[in-house]
């Protein structure tokens, strides 16, 4: 006698698979219908911040019409500046080398004109005994001569201001007409650095006035960088003045041998990064460094060229 096959029997209670199945398919459909009709929303970002500028001070907004301090961040005195590209070719030094605080004598000037090779720049400071004089012998041996303007330094004022000081919180009128008078006053200046200037050099108002005057004048600006948190570089930058940043100050020592010592710093450092700038002073003691030791890196390929050849 055949055996029928019989269906098992599910058990009470069970739930069908289809029904999983089911549900399934319904769930998945409605998180497609919801994507389309709320799509997600992408994360919110803030607005990219505009690094030029720094913030305005609490608790006020900038006026309308306004200026806004200067921009980047300054780096330290001595380190992190801005070089000019590289004159010459890969591995040589190239070196502008700037006497300031020319004017006191004359008998100086003629002293290191006799003695130093013509790309040294030098800086006038206006109104001293001996400044239109110096100026006028220096141009006339061939050695470039620059304004060395005068400019407001921090701490007390117990310094004595040389006329024709640009002060922070001066009208900008007033600036120009004071700067444009120090122009006057050093024949043949073809351009401009500062004398002091560690509290002017960080007031990007004042900068920006000076830079406006050296625009039309169609001079260039050496920041001599007295202060780490100087801004004039920067100014002259965005004027569109040709500029450059002191690398070394030559003769903070003064002393011959720790003078020529900081002219090999400044050596080595321009064969890796380009054309730099030394700033000396008019004294016995550096004439004597420089007059020793330029022509001994001559001799090595080290090229000294005028300033205007490496302000950008």
């Amino acid at each position: 006698m055949a055996t029928r096959s019989r269906a098992r029997k599910r058990p009470r209670g069970s739930v069908p698979p289809w029904v999983f199945l089911l549900l399934g398919a319904l769930l998945v459909g409605a998180l497609l219908l919801r994507s389309k009709v709320h799509p997600p929303r992408p994360p919110e970002e803030s607005p990219p911040r505009d690094s030029s500028y720094a913030d305005p001070p609490k608790g006020r907004s900038p006026r309308s019409g306004e200026a806004r301090p200067l921009l980047r961040k300054p780096t330290p005195s001595g380190t992190g500046v801005p070089s000019a590209p590289r004159i010459g070719r890969v591995g040589q030094a190239v070196l502008a080398v700037v006497l300031d605080d020319v004017g006191q004598s004359l008998d100086l000037a003629e002293a290191a004109s006799g003695r130093l090779p013509a790309p040294v720049t030098f800086a006038v400071i206006p109104f001293l005994p001996a400044s239109e004089s110096s100026a006028r012998l220096l141009h006339g041996r061939g050695f470039p001569v620059i304004l060395h303007a005068p400019m407001e330094p921090l701490g007390p004022r117990r310094w004595r201001a040389t006329p024709g000081t640009l002060l922070t919180g001066m009208a900008a009128s007033e600036v120009e007409r004071i700067l444009l008078r120090d122009i006057e006053a050093v024949p043949h200046a073809e351009g401009v650095n500062n004398h002091m200037g560690s509290r002017a050099t960080q007031d990007a108002d004042l900068m920006r006035v000076v830079m406006g005057v050296l625009k039309e004048r169609g001079l260039y600006f050496l920041d001599s960088r007295t202060s780490p948190l100087t801004v004039a570089h920067e100014a002259a930058r965005e004027a569109g003045v040709p500029s450059a940043s002191r690398a070394v100050f030559l003769d903070g020592e003064d002393d011959v041998g720790a003078i020529m010592a900081q002219l090999d710093t400044l050596v080595a450092r321009s064969r890796k990064e380009g054309a730099l700038v030394g700033i000396g002073h008019l004294r016995p003691n550096t004439v004597e460094a420089l007059a020793r030791r330029m022509p001994y890196w001559s001799s090595r390929s080290v090229r000294f060229v005028p300033l205007r050849e490496v302000v950008r």
